[in-house]
């Protein structure tokens, strides 16, 4: 975690030299809900749906913005709750926006990066990550507008995993934890406030 807050705290230094002249900060709070996963051990796992936080930080151009994002999410397996789960998105996204009326903009971008998984069973892994996302924005003024979001996050992770095995008969067996699905689908709807400079 503190690699990819780093990455942030980079990319936000980087973003607020004077060469860029539209910055935008926009806070996330919203819900994520996760499809099922199938293991390799013929099991299926659901991550229960739970609250997210995010922060990006965007330039904006006439008609499009570009920027880096992160996202935070705690949960667990749905069906076995003391087997933690978190998930932090570090992404590449950029979005075209479209006026709606002289205050409310409407945006439709993609997105390209990792996801980092970290559980209390087997050892983190990052996995490749990209997807889709929308929004609607309406300006306050003095550099404020607030908006809502929906984003869709696919997760790569029917690969060589870096997960730990135990191949010890006498305890449980951590290999379950390897996929089957190609990817793992997340969906992320927020409410968001951004400040611009």
């Amino acid at each position: 975690m503190n690699k990819l807050l780093s990455a942030v705290a980079l990319s936000a230094a980087l973003f607020s030299m004077p060469s860029f002249a539209d910055i935008g900060v926009t806070a996330y709070a919203g819900q994520t809900y996760s499809q099922k996963l199938h293991t390799s051990k013929g099991q299926e796992h659901e991550l229960a749906d739970d609250t997210h936080f995010a922060v990006s930080v965007d330039h904006h151009i006439d008609g499009a913005k570009y920027g880096i994002y992160y996202s935070y999410f705690e949960s667990e397996l749905e069906n076995s709750p003391a087997h933690k789960v978190d998930s932090e998105l570090l992404l590449f996204q950029s979005a075209v926006k479209r006026p709606v009326t002289d205050n409310l903009h409407s945006y439709f971008g993609a997105q390209l990066g990792v996801n980092r998984i970290t559980t209390n069973f087997v050892d983190d892994d990052t996995f490749f990550a990209t997807g889709l996302f929308a929004g609607l924005d309406y300006e306050l003024g003095a550099g404020f507008s607030v908006g809502t979001e929906v984003r869709w996050v696919a997760t790569i992770v029917k690969n060589t995993s870096a997960v730990s095995c135990d191949n010890d008969p006498e305890t449980l067996d951590t290999c379950s934890w390897h996929f089957d699905n190609d990817s793992l689908s997340q969906f992320q709807a927020s409410a968001n406030i951004t400040y611009r400079f």
